[in-house]
C-alpha cells in the first residue's frame, strides 16, 4: 500500500492507510481530529510506521504523560520494524532516539530521511518541530526549503517555509511566504502565525492585530495548541499598543482552563501574566491554578524552555518549597549532563531561573548581572524569538524602577 505521498507503507491496511492520509492533513493543518490515529494504529499492530506516528504524537504532548501513554506504540513498532523499508526504519529510529530524549539524534535522522525521500512531508514537519525545540534555525529553515521545492503547491507547506524563513530574520520572504500559503490554503492556522511573528518583529502591531482577527473565526476548528497559541500573538499585540485590559481579557476567554495539564498551555499563560506584570498590571490570583499544574511538572526536564516558565509560575505565587525544588532538580539536571546539553542546562538555563528568583524577589541588579551573559545564547533554549523576548524584557525591567505595584 501507498500514502498520499506515493510512498509504501509496510503492513498496512487500507482503512489504515485512508487513516494515515487523514492524520497527514490533520497534522499540516493543526486540525482537530488528529487522535483518530491513535485507534487506527491500535487495529494495525504490525505496521511499525503508523504506530511510530503514534507514538510521536503522544510524546509531542511534551509531558512525562505523553512518554507513557506512547510505550505501546514503541513497544508495537520495535516488534515490526525489521520488516519495515529503509524510510520507514529511519523514521522508527528517529522516535526510539526520541523516546530517550536523544533530540540531536531523531533531527539528524529526519534530516538524513528527508534528504533521501523529501516526498515525505510528515517526516519534514517533525523535523521542523525538533529543529524548533533544539533552536537549530538552520536546520529548521534546511527543513522549510526542502518542502517547499517539492511540494510547492501542497497545501500548509508555504506555512511551514514561512515560519521558518522569519526564525531566520528574512522577514520580507517570510511575509511573502506566509500570504501564498493563505492563497494556498486560507485555513493554514501556522501562516496565519508566521505572518504574525512577522508583523510583531517589524512594530506593525495595528496590521498585526487587524490579520489575526481577520483570521481568528478559522481557529475554532483547529487543534488546541495552534488555537492558544495564535491566541497569545493577538494578545501580544494588544499590549504593544497599550491595550493591556483587552490582553488580560483575552488571557481569561482563550489561553488558560481549557487543558490546564498541557505544557503549552502554561507555558502561554505563564508568558503573558509575566508580561502584563511587567507592565504594571495587577493580575489577581490567576497565577494560582498555573502553579499547581507546573508544581506536577517538577523533575521531567524534558526542554528547558518549559522548566523556565514553570518556575516563573512558582515563584509568582511564593511558592518557596517547590521553587527550591525545581532549582535543585536543574542543578542536578546540568551536574548529570554530557556535551552540548551540559552548557545548555548549565550555562543557560540554570543562570537565567536564577535570574528569574531573583527578579521575582526583586533584587533587580542581581538579576541583570546574571541573565546579561546569557542573553545572546538563549536561541539554545528553544522557542521563538517572540517567545524568548520575554527575558529580554525581563532584562530591560531590571534598569527601569519599580512600580508602586511592584513594590
Amino acid at each position: 500500500m501507498r500514502d498520499c505521498f506515493d510512498l509504501p507503507l509496510t503492513n498496512t491496511p487500507a482503512d489504515t492507510v485512508s487513516a494515515y492520509d487523514q492524520y497527514v492533513r490533520e497534522f499540516l493543518s493543526y486540525g482537530a481530529d488528529i487522535r483518530a490515529l491513535f485507534p487506527a494504529a491500535d487495529a494495525a499492530p504490525d505496521a511499525p510506521f503508523i504506530n511510530a506516528h503514534a507514538a510521536a504524537l503522544h510524546m509531542a504532548f511534551e509531558g512525562a504523560e505523553g512518554w507513557q501513554a506512547a510505550q505501546p506504540y514503541l513497544a508495537r513498532m520495535r516488534d515490526s520494524a525489521r520488516s519495515a523499508t529503509e524510510r520507514e526504519q529511519l523514521f522508527c529510529a528517529a522516535i526510539e532516539a526520541w523516546e530517550n530524549r536523544q533530540f540531536r539524534k531523531a533531527l539528524s535522522l529526519l534530516d538524513e530521511l528527508t534528504v533521501r525521500w523529501p516526498a515525505d512531508l510528515c517526516a519534514l514537519k517533525w523535523a521542523q518541530y525538533h529543529a524548533f525545540n533544539l533552536g537549530d534555525q538552520a536546520a529548521l529553515l534546511r527543513m522549510g526549503q526542502r518542502a517547499a521545492i517539492i511540494h510547492e503547491d501542497t497545501p500548509y507547506v508555504h506555512g511551514m517555509h514561512a515560519f521558518a524563513l522569519e526564525q531566520n530574520h528574512q522577514l520580507r520572504k517570510a511575509e511573502d511566504e506566509a500570504r501564498r500559503a493563505t492563497e494556498v490554503a486560507m485555513d493554514d492556522a501556522w501562516a496565519h502565525h508566521a505572518l504574525a511573528h512577522v508583523l510583531e518583529t517589524e512594530g506593525r502591531a495595528n496590521e498585526g492585530a487587524r490579520w489575526l482577527a481577520h483570521c481568528a473565526h478559522i481557529w475554532d476548528s483547529k487543534g488546541i495548541f495552534i488555537r492558544i497559541h495564535n491566541w497569545w500573538h493577538a494578545a501580544l499585540f494588544q499590549l504593544a499598543l497599550g491595550c493591556d485590559e483587552e490582553a488580560l481579557k483575552i488571557y481569561d476567554q482563550r489561553l488558560w482552563g481549557e487543558w490546564p495539564e498541557f505544557p503549552q498551555e502554561k507555558i502561554g499563560a505563564a508568558s503573558m501574566l509575566w508580561r502584563l506584570e511587567l507592565r504594571g498590571m495587577d493580575v489577581g490570583d490567576r497565577w494560582q491554578p498555573i502553579a499547581e499544574q507546573a508544581e506536577k511538572r517538577i523533575g521531567e526536564h524534558l526542554f528547558p524552555f518549559h522548566d523556565l516558565h514553570y518556575l516563573i509560575a512558582l515563584s509568582r505565587v511564593g511558592n518557596d518549597r517547590a521553587t527550591t525544588d525545581l532549582i535543585r532538580s536543574l542543578e542536578r539536571k546540568a551536574n548529570s549532563a554530557t556535551g552540548a546539553d551540559a552548557r545548555l542546562w548549565g550555562k543557560i538555563c540554570l543562570p537565567t531561573a536564577h535570574a528569574i528568583i531573583a527578579f521575582t524577589d526583586n533584587n533587580r541588579p542581581v538579576a541583570a548581572e546574571v541573565l546579561s551573559p546569557v542573553l545572546n545564547d538563549l536561541h539554545l533554549l528553544g522557542g521563538s524569538h517572540a517567545q524568548r523576548h520575554l527575558f529580554v524584557e525581563t532584562f530591560e525591567a531590571c534598569k527601569a524602577p519599580l512600580s508602586a505595584a511592584q513594590h
